[in-house]
Parts: C-alpha cells; structure tokens; sequence
C-alpha cells in the first residue's frame, strides 16, 4: 500500500502538470505536435488511475470500518479534515502574497472557502468527495461484512454497466430516468467513486490469485485500454473544444478508468516485500496527503520556470518530480512542529 500511494501521488503530479501545456479549464490548445503527443501518452496512462488507487488503497485499509462511528469519525475527520480546512485558506490567501491575484480578491475569496473551492485550489475536490465517501463507510461496512462474494460482485458488475454511461449518453441521451428535474435516476445509486471503495474490498477479500494469473490478465488489459486512450486521446484533440470533452474518456467514472485501476492495483500486489528504498518511501506515503494539499502552490511555478528550457516530456517530468520532492521536504518539516499533523496530516 505505501508503494501504491507513493506512485499515485506522483501520478496526480503528472496530470496537474501535463494539464499545464494544454489547459486553463475552460478551453485548450497544443502549442506543438510534440505537446499533443507528450499530453496524449502520458494522460492516458495517469488520468484513469491516480485518484481510483488512493481510493482503493483506502477501502483496502479502511473498510469494513472496524472501529464504532464515533470513534472512525473522530480520527478521520480530525486527519483529513482539519488540514484541508487549513489548506482552503492557505489557498486563498498565500497567493496574494506573491501577487498572483490582489489582497481584495483574496478577501473575496474567503467567503467561497466555507461553500466550495475556489479556481486556484481545484484539485481538492478530491477532499470533499473523499469526505463524502468517510461518512458512508460505516453504513456500507455492516452490508460488506454480511453478504458474500456473489453479491458484492453483483454490485461491481452493476456499477461497471454504469462506468459505460458516458459513452452511452452520447449516443442515446439521457438514461434511465435522467432529466432536469431528477437528477437521482435509476442507475445514481450504485454508480460513481463508491464502485472503487467496494472494489478494493473486493479484491482483498476475494482475488487471491497467482503472480501468473494476475499477469496473464492484467497486462494485456492494461495494455488495450491505454492503446484505446492514446487513440481517443489524439482524435478528439482535433474534434471537440473543451477539456471536458477532450478528457471525458479518462476520467475516473469511465470503465477505461474501472478495469486499469483495478489492473494497476493488482500489479502492485505482487510487491510481496519492502524492498531497498523501502524506508524512503513509507515516509513519502505518510506524507502523501500533505503532499497533495500543497503541491498546486508550486507546481505551477516550477512548470513556467521549466517550460521555456526544456522539451516538453522532460517539462512535465521534471515538473512533477521537482514539485513531488519540494512538497514532501515541505510537508516532512511542517509534521515536526508541534501541531503539523494539523496542517499536512
């Protein structure tokens, strides 16, 4: 698991950073063939699978909830919770300091902290929606620690059908109830991020299979879905205007992401023993959610002083590794304070 979230850290730092060559969220462009290309290959592989991994990585720790409600809640919220509201004004105000935005929009900013994220810290997001999914865990735990492994594969199969619905909206429109007036229909509630809580119990508690097995089936599925990103990755660049549509098939509720996370996660459970380097990395994963709230204050910086001195491959490899290493010295010397698990987790 420590190697596993030291990876998908790293994954999220390449996708913030390739999103640097081509997108401000609301329209892009490749300012070269060899952006588009860099962009294509690298999205594909670590779009679909950065966020499902520390989701599974989570159920594989965290589910069933083995601890009473309260007690769940009180360390969950009091890890996660108070940092990412440190982070939320931290977001809103360190910015102006170095005056990428006045201190009267910062001000501005501050009554939006306690409703939603503002532009500048989009990708916590993630927190809000990893919030969500702590308060179900302990109505989902009972269920998991009942039914066997028929049902719980009768869930996923049904929530692999919904990973599809992307596709199928473009082709039929709304599905199963879908319109403006309900926007709960029939397939809502066993579809989105909660799939992946139930699949990584699913896969510790029922795939036991061989380093064979789970090579024979996972590297060629692997290889299909990111050979079916690539191309879709390339022709829409040309076809649609908006990032949402040009990401739309790597996004996490797609079953391109659904059968690579999984391929992914099972890879990484032939990682039997810790390994040279071991010591390292169990610091970098402790680190890994102090990691994620602070890096989007530096990448951008470390990606407009790399961009004009290197070829774009290396731009956004070096950007994420430099804002990787930067943020976990930052985030190992603020866990030394006397309140740091407070501010990085």
């Amino acid at each position: 698991m420590d190697w596993l979230r030291v990876a998908a850290c790293f994954m999220v730092m390449l996708v913030h950073a390739s999103e640097c060559v081509y997108s401000d969220d609301y329209s892009f462009s490749f300012p070269s063939e060899l952006a588009r290309r860099s962009v294509m290959f690298i999205q594909s592989f670590v779009r679909p699978v950065a966020v499902p991994l520390f989701l599974m990585a989570s159920a594989y720790l965290l589910v069933p909830v083995k601890t009473d409600t309260k007690s769940f809640f009180r360390k969950r919220f009091s890890r996660v919770g108070i940092p990412f509201v440190v982070f939320l004004f931290l977001y809103t105000f360190l910015p102006a300091v170095w005056g990428e935005f006045s201190w009267a929009e910062a001000w501005a900013n501050v009554k939006q902290a306690g409703i939603n994220f503002i532009p500048r810290e989009s990708h916590l997001w993630f927190v809000y929606m990893m919030l969500g999914l702590y308060l179900v865990m302990p109505v989902i735990s009972p269920w998991l620690a009942k039914v066997g492994k028929k049902e719980e594969f009768f869930f996923l199969a049904i929530w692999a059908f919904t990973l599809c619905f992307y596709w199928l909206r473009d082709v039929f429109g709304p599905l199963f109830g879908e319109c403006w007036w309900n926007p709960y229909p029939m397939f809502y509630y066993v579809s989105g991020f909660i799939g992946y809580i139930i699949l990584g119990h699913y896969i510790r508690t029922y795939l036991n299979w061989s380093a064979r097995k789970i090579l024979a089936v996972c590297v060629p599925v692997l290889a299909a879905c990111y050979v079916f990103g690539v191309f879709q990755f390339y022709h829409r660049s040309f076809i649609v205007s908006t990032p949402q549509e040009l990401e739309m098939h790597l996004q996490n509720d797609t079953i391109v992401a659904g059968l690579m996370s999984a391929c992914v996660f099972l890879l990484f459970s032939l990682v039997r023993k810790a390994g040279r380097g071991y010591g390292l990395v169990r610091k970098v994963s402790e680190a890994s959610y102090g990691i994620y709230l602070m890096h989007m204050l530096m990448l951008p910086a470390v990606f407009r002083f790399l961009n004009p001195l290197l070829p774009v491959p290396l731009t956004i490899i070096l950007t994420a590794a430099v804002t990787f290493i930067l943020s976990f010295v930052i985030s190992r010397l603020i866990g030394r304070l006397p309140f740091g698990k407070y501010i990085v987790g």
